[in-house]
């Protein structure tokens, strides 16, 4: 629960969109599996909307860490500096950089943009 305590020292809008992300990849993450065994129609109607969910929401936070929005870049670092598993310290790390999160929020919303795109195409397809 270390973890969930350093999110909650985030600031406002990327606090706000790691919880977004996390029960978005959470429900998705269950809900697919969940309905595997339902049937086989069942699954392939939710995949689309599961990849464009968490293409929305991977690009939402990586543009916020990526312009380091109300510095949520540098309070991101700091996180990774205090935040220490499994006795692995990472103060002076690369990971621990402001400029490696932003790159690193550049990348997420590449993977979102990409994401979505795959779940509107999918979509799309099923709809015609």
């Amino acid at each position: 629960m270390k973890i969930w305590r350093s999110m909650m020292k985030l600031p406002q809008p990327i606090k706000g969109c790691v919880v977004v992300y996390l029960i978005v990849f959470a429900v998705a993450f269950a809900s697919v599996p969940l309905l595997a065994f339902a049937g086989q129609e069942q699954p392939a109607s939710v995949v689309p909307w599961t990849f464009g969910a968490l293409g929305l929401a991977a690009a939402l936070l990586g543009l916020m860490l990526a312009f380091d929005v109300r510095g949520s870049a540098r309070a991101y670092a700091a996180m990774a500096k205090d935040y220490k598993p499994m006795g692995v310290d990472y103060s002076k790390s690369l990971f621990s950089k402001p400029l490696f999160i932003r790159f690193f929020g550049g990348m997420f919303v590449l993977i979102g943009v990409v994401g979505f795109a795959v779940g509107a195409l999918s979509f799309a397809s099923q709809a015609s």
